[in-house]
């Protein structure tokens, strides 16, 4: 599925609180869906897209719009900020966890019944 079923453009100008135009929002929701991909193994997005899956696309999508460089702290003059780095890792090892698994068996095959005996062929021919 492609990254524009994460999450819409009213959404996330809704989580920013601010207009956002398309363009801006269009790059901000492909790096989230590059990390959650990268993160979660997931080949495509499971549809109906789940409510943890989108909010970490927003808030992801958020971090990298306020922070494209991806610069751990900024100052200026007397204002320092420190910016969501550490943040943006936990939200990559919670969707590892929640879905990181998803392209290898989630179980294992059952023990090998050493007590069955296969019939050797010549055995299973009557004459």
């Amino acid at each position: 599925m492609p990254a524009s079923d994460l999450f819409t453009n009213a959404q996330f100008a809704s989580w920013l609180h601010e207009d956002v135009d398309n363009s801006s929002t269009d790059v901000c929701r492909l790096a989230a869906s590059g990390w959650l991909m990268s993160a979660t193994g997931l080949a495509a997005w499971p549809l109906p897209i789940p409510d943890d899956l989108s909010a970490w696309a927003l808030e992801l999508a958020a971090i990298f719009y306020r922070n494209p460089a991806g610069a751990s702290t900024e100052t200026i003059d007397d204002y320092t900020v420190e910016m969501d780095a550490a943040r943006r890792k936990e939200i990559l090892a919670a969707a590892h966890d929640s879905y990181g698994g998803a392209n290898v068996p989630q179980f294992g095959f059952p023990d090998w019944d050493w007590h069955w005996s296969a019939a050797t062929p010549s055995s299973a021919i009557t004459a």
